[in-house]
C-alpha cells in the first residue's frame, strides 16, 4: 500500500487517535506532520505528577485493536504486563459482590456467570438469563426503539428492580460509559455490555497494566514517529482550514504559518473541530450541523497511595458516590495504589459543604481497602477534558464516520462511530479506519 510518491498529511490532534493514524500512515510511507494544540506529546508524564509510580489502567479482552496496538509498538521489547483482574460491585453496606467467570464456551459461560452472580436478586436473575435464552434462540427480539429510550426505562422494563439498578447497572453504566442510567440511551447501554459479557470467554476478561499509558502508547508512537521523520509541533493551535469548493488546501495555525498536505486528519473534540470549518460547511453539510448536537464533559482521576502491600489488583464499581470505580494495584511491593475515576457532573452534584478528597479514606476503609491506622499520601489530581461523551437517546444519529463530505478530510476521535463507546478502543479504531481509508484511496 505504499504510495508511488510520499503523500502528505496532516494531523491535528496528538492523542491516541491520531497517533495511530499517524503511526499506521508512517509505515505506508507517508509525509506525516502533526499538531497537537495541548503539550500531551511534549509534557505528558509517564508517573504520576510528584509520584514515583506510574497511573494503571486497564484493558479488556474485547479490545482488540488496542492490544494489537501495544504488541506491534513492544514488538522487540518487553510487552506491558497484564494481570487478570476480576470485576466486583459494591452493594448495600459495603457488601462486595464479584462477578464470576465460567470457563465454558460462549454463549453458555454468559448464562452460567449470570446465574452465579450474586449481586442480582435471584428472582431478577434468573428473568434475565431466560431472557437471554429467548434472545439466543431467536424467540424473541430487542424492542426497535431502544435509542430512543434511556437505559434505566428499559430495565425497568425487563423487571429489573429500582435497587438493582442503583447498585449494579448503574455502576456498570458509568465504568462502560461514564454515563449515568436516567442519561444513557438503551441502546448505547447494550452496545457497551456485549462486547464483554455477550461474547467470548476471551473477550470477557479485564486485565490491568501497571504501567502508565504514556509510557506503554504516547511515547512508543512518538519515538516511532520521530525515528520515521514525521514532524510534530507541539504545543501549537489551529487556526482555521483554508478551503477552495470542497477541497482543503491549507490548515492556517494561530502563529500565522500555512500547513499544506495531500490529506487532513481532524482527531480533534467536536468542540474544537467546528471553529476550523468555513461557515459554507456548517450550513450546508448535515455531517458537520449535527457535531454541535454532541456533548461532552471532562473527566477527572484521582491517584493517590498507601503504605501497605497489595496482594491482588482489584476493580471495583460504586454506587452511590462521585466516583464510578476504584482500581486497586500494587504501586510498590510494599505500597497500594488507588485510581478513582469520575465526571465532572458527577463531582458537581456531591454536596457543596464536602470536601469528596476528605471523604476518600473513609470510604477505603469502609470497602475494606486501606488498613485502620494506615495513612494515605498526597491526592494527585487530573483533569481529562472532554473526556466523556454524553449518550443520551439520540446522540448515536450525531457520531459521525470517518470520512466526511469533504474529499481530503478525515474525521478520528474516540466520540467518532466507529462502534463502540466513546473509549480508549474507540479512538485507536477511528485512527485506524482513517489510515486505511487514506491507503486504500
Amino acid at each position: 500500500m505504499t504510495p508511488t510518491h510520499a503523500q502528505s498529511v496532516v494531523i491535528l490532534g496528538g492523542g491516541p487517535a491520531g497517533l495511530t493514524a499517524a503511526y499506521r500512515l508512517i509505515h505506508h510511507g507517508y509525509r506525516v506532520t502533526v499538531v497537537d494544540p495541548q503539550p500531551l506529546l511534549a509534557a505528558a508524564p509517564t508517573s504520576t505528577p510528584g509520584h514515583g509510580n506510574p497511573e494503571p489502567f486497564t484493558i479488556l479482552g474485547c479490545h482488540h485493536a488496542t492490544q494489537a496496538l501495544l504488541r506491534s509498538l513492544h514488538a522487540d521489547l518487553q510487552q506491558p504486563t497484564q494481570r487478570n483482574i476480576s470485576l466486583e460491585f459494591c452493594l448495600n453496606e459495603n457488601v462486595i459482590a464479584r462477578y464470576p467467570r465460567a470457563w465454558f464456551p460462549a454463549p453458555l459461560h454468559t448464562w452460567v456467570s449470570l446465574l452465579r452472580f450474586t449481586g442480582l436478586p435471584w428472582k431478577e436473575r434468573w428473568r434475565l438469563v431466560s431472557r437471554l435464552e429467548r434472545l439466543w434462540e431467536g424467540d424473541e427480539r430487542l424492542p426497535a426503539d431502544l435509542e430512543q429510550r434511556t437505559a434505566d426505562e428499559w430495565l425497568a422494563s425487563i423487571e429489573q428492580s429500582a435497587q438493582t439498578r442503583r447498585i449494579v447497572w448503574n455502576p456498570l453504566a458509568r465504568w462502560l460509559t461514564g454515563n449515568e442510567l436516567s442519561v444513557l440511551s438503551a441502546d448505547a447501554f447494550i452496545t457497551s455490555l456485549r462486547p464483554l459479557f455477550l461474547s467470548t470467554r476471551h473477550d470477557s476478561r479485564i486485565s490491568v497494566v501497571q504501567a502508565s499509558l504514556h509510557s506503554c502508547l504516547i511515547r512508543p508512537i512518538t519515538e516511532r514517529l520521530t525515528t520515521g521523520g514525521a514532524t510534530i509541533l507541539r504545543n501549537t493551535d489551529s487556526a482555521q482550514f483554508r478551503y477552495e469548493r470542497d477541497h482543503i488546501t491549507g490548515v492556517l495555525l494561530r502563529n500565522g504559518s500555512l500547513l499544506q498536505a495531500d490529506w487532513y486528519i481532524a482527531a480533534l473534540p467536536p468542540q474544537q473541530l467546528t471553529p476550523l470549518l468555513p461557515e459554507r460547511w456548517l450550513t450546508r453539510y448535515a455531517y458537520f450541523q449535527q457535531l454541535s448536537e454532541l456533548v461532552s464533559q471532562d473527566g477527572t482521576l484521582l491517584h493517590l497511595q498507601a503504605e501497605q502491600p497489595c496482594a491482588t489488583p482489584r476493580l471495583i464499581l460504586l454506587g452511590d458516590t462521585a466516583f464510578h470505580s476504584v482500581l486497586v494495584t500494587a504501586a510498590t511491593p510494599d505500597s497500594t495504589g488507588f485510581s478513582l475515576i469520575a465526571t465532572g457532573h458527577q463531582l458537581a452534584q456531591t454536596r457543596p459543604d464536602s470536601n469528596v478528597e476528605e471523604v476518600i479514606p473513609d470510604m477505603l476503609r469502609s470497602l475494606g481497602l486501606l488498613r485502620l491506622g494506615c495513612q494515605l499520601g498526597p491526592i494527585h489530581r487530573r483533569t481529562m477534558p472532554n473526556a466523556i461523551l454524553s449518550l443520551r437517546p439520540g446522540t448515536k444519529l450525531h457520531r459521525p464516520i470517518q470520512r466526511s463530505p469533504i474529499a481530503n478530510l478525515l474525521v478520528a476521535g474516540a466520540w467518532t462511530d466507529t462502534g463502540w463507546p466513546p473509549n480508549l478502543e474507540s479512538a485507536i479504531v477511528s485512527g485506524n479506519h482513517c489510515a486505511d481509508a487514506i491507503a486504500r484511496h
